[in-house]
């Protein structure tokens, strides 16, 4: 591994009990942990496999077993740096991208002053029946016995110009807006789709998503200059590893117009003739393996069931990337999972022991109703409580919004069960706002200080104008308040090996679950309840939700299309407003330097000034995105890297 794992560990999920600091380093984020119990290195249960298997544990893979891709979804970022030099994203929770080849080290975040791609890699996982339950009992790749070849087919779209203008919750459950570039007829005019890619074999060159390589050129849709050149020619590139894991980078971070000249950038989420180069879309495989039909040597493939669908999302960098969402994309979807998504019954992840195990149990517990979503729950203080302190406390190196306001989150007392502790927990809960359905004693009712899915729109909710945690993050926050849970934990976790489940979580969780205005890597639809198989795991093959889309599939570029044209605008105007953040988290509002500054300063400063001032314009952000700094973890601080010297 490259880089120190430990101190991104500490700094994240440490709580000071008297004089030690225990240092959880098994999982992180938000929300709910993934069970309290280790999970083993293969994601199963720890179940042995089944007596057939017994002589040799596992043996060839087989045709008649199932297999899933992991991450379910995968999340890669763009870079503007040569694309040999991507790293590969998160894939233990909790820990830092570890630096393994063929990717490179981060930190450093960037090469030569530009940024470095993030690259998804996706696995492929075999499930068999162990007593009864589909459990996954190892990652298949091409050293596994009996595989002859591993076959991965992406296809990345960017469909953002010819979908709905974006207008807070319009499209969800009313009617949308016009659509952008409204007097363009041909609408596959405006999506850039240059189709699937399939790739196979061990250390496979990059097959890119660019015009004019794929198997059927002209069914390639892009918008075109006035002499027919592609307004943007390139949404990334698959490869893989020595192992024949799949790899997929998105795009360079381009912003781009059609127009002869550059039409205005008036809004911060709606510009006609502009373009971009984020990107979504599914993943599928088909495992081939040699000797299955029979003496004569030949092959079988086998497909991923129809569980077992993967999705990709091509986002903007996090410029803060040891910093989380008070609400991942984890805790979103865990959420989901405990009130809406059904649980497969027959899934090992969920049984007892599994790492989903407390989620079935949260899920068989929740009350919709009532003072107390969990009744019969007891809360975990390391794995469920103390995350969400600890994050709260973080936000002071991203925006000044928490500057010398969140230290006492990091009060030992709040992970004691004795009664000293019982005012300062419940004053901690009172400052929650409530989330749709839930009820919290009277108080300031004022946390977390981040504008929500809807600001702007006076007559919707406080809960729905500004940012709150979910139901199930709220739930189990009451039961600590109110005494239900289990002390803080002396013994350090044991981080897990590379599992189903965790490359799932580790993905997720460093993604910001809310608000979704538009977003930061993705919409609003990604927590629709209808678009899941179970949960995390999206229904490729189904159907979207959008509002009068309900008889259409969901096509790649589905997650990406309501969000800002071009990205770089909203990035831009995203930042504190008076004492109320955005994503301070994935795109800083104010940064300190050094670990000694009392004030911090702002992350988008220039080193003079800007053309038309200090602040910074879409233009402006357009130009200069990839100059600013990245906060990264130096000694028990966060603190801006490399920022290049002269901006702009």
């Amino acid at each position: 591994m490259h880089g120190d794992t430990t101190s991104w560990a500490f700094t994240r999920r440490t709580f000071v009990l008297g004089s030690a600091a225990v240092v959880a380093t098994g999982v992180a984020g938000c929300g709910p942990s993934a069970s309290a119990t280790t999970t083993p290195a293969d994601g199963g249960t720890g179940d042995q496999p089944d007596a057939a298997d017994a002589g040799d544990p596992l043996g060839p893979a087989r045709a008649d077993s199932v297999y899933r891709i992991h991450p379910a979804i995968g999340i890669a970022r763009l870079g503007n740096a040569d694309p040999d030099t991507y790293f590969i994203g998160q894939e233990i929770p909790g820990l830092p991208p570890l630096g393994e080849a063929p990717g490179t080290p981060a930190p450093p975040y960037k090469v030569d002053g530009r940024v470095k791609p993030q690259a998804a890699r996706f696995r492929l996982f075999e499930y068999r029946r162990v007593n009864g339950k589909l459990t996954p009992v190892r990652e298949v790749n091409l050293d596994t016995p009996g595989v002859d070849r591993i076959e991965w087919t992406t296809h990345l779209a960017n469909r953002k110009a010819s979908f709905h203008q974006f207008n807070g919750l319009q499209g969800e459950t009313t009617t949308p807006r016009a659509r952008r570039n409204a007097s363009v007829t041909d609408r596959a005019s405006l999506e850039i789709d240059f189709g699937p890619r399939t790739i196979a074999g061990r250390s496979r060159p990059a097959a890119e998503f660019r015009v004019g390589t794929s198997a059927t050129p002209a069914d390639e849709t892009y918008p075109r200059h006035a002499d027919d050149t592609p307004v943007i020619d390139y949404l990334g590139q698959v490869r893989t590893d020595d192992k024949g894991r799949l790899i997929v980078l998105g795009g360079q971070g381009l912003a781009a117009y059609q127009p002869a000249r550059a039409p205005a950038l008036a809004s911060y989420v709606n510009n006609d003739g502009w373009f971009d180069d984020t990107s979504d879309g599914p993943v599928t495989a088909t495992v081939v393996l040699h000797g299955a039909s029979g003496a004569d040597g030949g092959t079988q493939s086998v497909p991923v069931d129809s569980a077992g669908g993967a999705w990709i999302i091509v986002s903007p960098p996090t410029f803060a990337p040891g910093i989380l969402a008070c609400t991942s994309v984890y805790d979103l979807l865990f959420d989901l999972g405990v009130r809406s998504v059904p649980i497969p019954a027959d899934n090992a992840l969920y049984a007892d022991g599994g790492p989903l195990a407390r989620l079935r149990r949260l899920h068989d517990d929740f009350q919709a109703t009532g003072a107390d979503e969990f009744p019969n729950t007891t809360a975990d203080f390391t794995d469920e409580i103390e995350p969400i302190l600890v994050t709260g406390y973080n936000f002071r190196w991203v925006t000044s919004v928490a500057v010398g306001n969140h230290v006492t989150l990091l009060d030992p007392v709040l992970g004691d069960t004795a009664a000293v502790g019982n005012d300062a927990r419940m004053t901690i809960f009172t400052y929650l706002r409530p989330p749709t359905g839930a009820t919290i004693p009277d108080g300031a009712h004022s946390m977390p200080k981040l504008l929500g899915s809807d600001p702007y729109t006076t007559s919707q909710p406080d809960n729905i104008r500004m940012q709150t945690l979910t139901r199930t993050q709220v739930g189990l926050m009451r039961r600590w308040a109110t005494g239900h849970f289990t002390p803080a934990r002396m013994t350090p976790a044991t981080p897990a090996g590379i599992t189903a489940h965790g490359l799932d979580r580790a993905a997720m969780e460093n993604c910001c679950g809310g608000a979704f205005f538009p977003g930061i890597e993705m919409g609003w639809q990604i927590r629709n309840p209808a678009l899941y198989i179970e949960p995390f795991r999206l229904n490729i093959t189904g159907n979207s939700a959008y509002t009068g889309e309900t008889d259409q599939p969901m096509l790649p570029g589905h997650f990406t299309r309501q969000m800002a044209l071009p990205w770089h605008a909203d990035f831009n105007d995203c930042q504190r407003e008076g004492q109320n953040g955005w994503w301070p988290s994935a795109r800083p509002d104010d940064v300190f330097i050094n670990a000694d500054d009392d004030n911090p300063v702002r992350w988008t400063r220039p080193t003079t000034r800007f053309p038309d001032g200090t602040n910074s314009s879409h233009q402006d952000m357009i130009d200069n995105w990839y100059k600013f700094g990245f906060v990264v973890k130096q000694g028990e601080a966060f603190l801006e890297s490399e920022r290049a010297e002269q901006i702009p």
